[in-house]
């Protein structure tokens, strides 16, 4: 059995290798407070070290993603600034730190929508490897409507949309649903209802799963360096990324499955 973190405001399920992760404040539209900051860095870190997670599924409680950050707690820590000490700012580092741990997962993370996903959870959305969309949920990044900054998502979601449209959507402070960020890109799958969103989830959980999970982390290690080495690195770290997978048991037992006409060993059932 898997020991999982304990955690308050999170929800935790595994169950054959798929780790769901459930924002679980829905009296605040699962905000992010410092509380859940903290649990979350616990499950990513958790996670940096598990090989028993092949994927983890990202979603909210009660029909919302996420609401970004907890104003109400961000505004008390503002008010307590004191001479050197600034806690909301020691808190946007952490944040930073958060988004980054989950950006650099080894598992397929795959976030699912619906409702508010403002600020934080825009940025989470963005991070996100796979996001599927309902139709109806509202997305944005309100920020600078209240006089601050996306300081810690902004970077995510020039990755994922370019930076025109990243800043239309931060210096106007629009709001758009999901069929609108399914459009600019910010996720790969729309559902129309509640029960097409759940079909589709089932339905991207499993084609993850039809692929080796160190051949996924790998994956995303290549292509989340891509804009950061020059093509003479890049080259040299595909090519030893490759190599190593090429030789492991993973790229064997995939070789060996093909050529042998069955499922391969990661497609097991597991505890």
């Amino acid at each position: 059995m898997l020991k999982l973190p304990n955690t308050e405001t999170l929800l935790l399920n595994h169950s054959n290798g798929r780790l769901y992760v459930t924002l679980n404040r829905p009296e605040r539209r699962n905000a992010m407070n410092n509380l859940m900051n903290q649990e979350l860095h616990d499950v990513a870190d958790f996670l940096a070290e598990s090989e028993l997670v092949r994927v983890v599924i990202l979603r909210g409680a009660k029909g919302q993603f996420c609401a970004g950050g907890d104003i109400k707690e961000r505004k008390a820590q503002t008010d307590a600034v004191s001479g050197s000490s600034d806690p909301a700012r020691d808190r946007n580092v952490r944040s930073g730190q958060l988004f980054k741990k989950f950006w650099e997962l080894p598992q397929t993370l795959i976030a699912v929508v619906e409702g508010a996903a403002m600020g934080g959870g825009f940025g989470l959305a963005c991070l996100a490897d796979l996001t599927i969309l309902h139709k109806e949920a509202k997305l944005g990044m309100p920020e600078t409507t209240l006089g601050i900054a996306p300081a810690q998502i902004a970077p995510y979601v020039v990755k994922r949309i370019g930076l025109t449209r990243a800043k239309q959507l931060a210096l106007t402070g629009q709001r758009i649903n999901g069929e609108r960020a399914y459009e600019l890109g910010i996720g790969q799958y729309l559902a129309e209802t509640m029960d097409e969103l759940e079909s589709l989830l089932a339905s991207v959980v499993e084609q993850v799963e039809r692929c080796g999970p160190k051949a996924c982390a790998a994956t995303k290690k290549i292509m989340q360096e891509v804009g950061s080495r020059d093509s003479e690195e890049m080259i040299e770290l595909a090519a030893t990324i490759f190599s190593d997978l090429n030789r492991q048991g993973e790229g064997r037992e995939g070789h060996l499955a093909f050529v042998e006409k069955r499922k391969p060993d990661w497609l097991k059932e597991q505890s």
